[in-house]
């Protein structure tokens, strides 16, 4: 963040998503390194940010982003939006492309005809990964793309077309890999969020499926800072891995949150089941490290502990 707050002061930077959970921690962010954070929120019902932010409705699949963007004329747009799931069912998949590939498409498309075209970062998923081999100890920006479900194919299919329009094209553009984002704020439908959830509600009793599955848990803030890091204009291109480069397993993950919060369940086995087909997802941040200057400064235990005190009642 160092390297690129000083060519960010005073730029206006429009963050897509700016009310989710991701986009709303990047418009701080981006406060913070001195740019002018610009919010792009999708649907008329939206309520505004609860920020001092500037912030207007922008439907990415369908409004005129030309006429949009020539009204802002920002320095670079940091595009978080997009749609984590659906039903698994023709429409929700149609769903998913839309608001992950049209959405992406449509906005790399517009900032090609800018008279000056911005400095995009694309955010992706490492949901695009294929599954690692049991004996891999993380995965770089080298690794194949094969996702395993329907969302890890639309962020897949928006990281690839965004990838060969930029060579295509010319842009500068920057795809962001986040692993597993946690933090103050999670939705209570993600781990470890619905965790801390049923700990309270139940917390003499708790069931735990695939409690060797495991991922690289990654701090919200973190990710945030990582990219505003990637947001300079004439910045690093291509893909980069968003990622602590460590794995905690689904059991140590409760472990912790149990020692953290003071409870002490009974812990059942679930059903052993994994939609995602991926039973280990760790990253290499080291292509972003180098490029950026970023380092990951927010522990495991401490984001837990954040997320318990957030959502205390």
């Amino acid at each position: 963040m160092d390297r690129s707050s000083h060519t960010l002061a005073g730029q206006t930077v429009i963050v897509t998503g700016a009310a989710g959970f991701i986009g709303s921690v990047v418009m701080t962010a981006l406060a913070a390194a001195g740019a002018k954070p610009f919010g792009w929120v999708r649907g008329k019902s939206s309520e505004p940010l609860q920020t001092a932010f500037p912030w207007a409705n922008a439907d990415l699949a369908q409004d005129p982003l030309d006429a949009l963007l020539a009204k802002i004329s920002p320095g670079a747009i940091i595009h978080c939006a997009g749609r984590t799931a659906a039903p698994d069912t023709d429409e929700g998949r149609a769903d998913l492309f839309t608001a992950n590939l049209t959405a992406t498409a449509r906005l790399v498309g517009a900032v090609s005809r800018m008279p000056q075209p911005a400095r995009l970062v694309i955010v992706s998923s490492a949901a695009i990964w294929a599954p690692m081999a049991p004996d891999q100890g993380t995965i770089d920006e080298h690794h194949p793309m094969r996702p395993a479900a329907a969302y890890g194919i639309s962020k897949a299919a928006a990281t690839l077309h965004a990838l060969a329009e930029a060579d295509r094209l010319g842009l500068d553009l920057a795809v962001a890999v986040p692993f597993n984002v946690i933090g103050p704020g999670q939705t209570a439908r993600l781990v470890p969020q619905v965790f801390i959830e049923q700990l309270r509600e139940t917390p003499g009793r708790f069931t735990l499926s695939n409690p060797m599955a495991v991922r690289d848990w990654i701090d919200v803030r973190d990710v945030a800072t990582a990219l505003v890091a990637l947001s300079q204009p004439n910045g690093p291109r291509g893909l980069f891995n968003v990622a602590s480069g460590e794995g905690h397993s689904l059991k140590d993950m409760l472990s912790a949150l149990c020692l953290i919060g003071g409870w002490q369940p009974d812990i059942e086995n679930g059903t052993q089941h994994n939609a995602s087909g991926v039973h280990k997802s760790i990253g290499d941040p080291q292509r972003l490290i180098a490029a950026t200057g970023w380092t990951r400064q927010i522990p495991l235990d401490t984001s837990l502990r954040d997320m318990i005190a957030f959502t205390a009642t």
